[in-house]
């Protein structure tokens, strides 16, 4: 299996714990990053209310900011993402928690899953392939690794 199907195989596996334990934690809290081609999808055309209310902000490189922190990302209903099928959902939001850069996987710190060690099995497996994994998107805590 490749890394990217395995890491879609971790991701899935906490489908159930995402929705009733953690209440889609990550959909609700930060921020998220957009383009022009992902604002519709994940605004459902709502970006005129949510440019009043604040909750959205054009960035100097022409991308978006949705504030997650005041209702959650507007694409999320009772806690399931309703456009976790559609083409143009943010790549973000496709990772998440488990992003691939190269041949080190990072494991988002914020998400709660990672916190309770949701991931171990897979871990061990991306270990096997020979992956470094870390903690944090940002890869600044390492969880384990097989390098000598």
């Amino acid at each position: 299996m490749d890394v990217e199907k395995l890491a879609d195989k971790a991701r899935n596996s906490i489908s159930s714990f995402c929705m009733n334990e953690c209440k889609s934690y990550c959909c609700r809290k930060g921020y998220l990053i957009v383009n022009d081609k992902q604002i519709a999808t994940v605004t459902a055309g709502n970006e005129a209310n949510l440019l009043k209310n604040k909750s959205l902000k054009l960035l100097p490189s022409g991308d978006f900011s949705v504030d997650l922190n005041n209702g959650g990302c507007p694409s999320l209903k009772d806690n399931k993402c309703i456009i976790h099928k559609h083409k143009d959902r943010p790549k973000t939001c496709q990772d998440f928690p488990i992003f691939i850069e190269g041949k080190k996987i990072g494991l988002s710190g914020r998400c709660p899953a990672v916190q309770q060690r949701k991931f171990y099995p897979y871990i061990l497996q991306f270990l096997e392939k020979g992956y470094i994994v870390k903690e944090s998107s940002c890869f600044d805590k390492t969880v384990n690794s097989m390098e000598k």
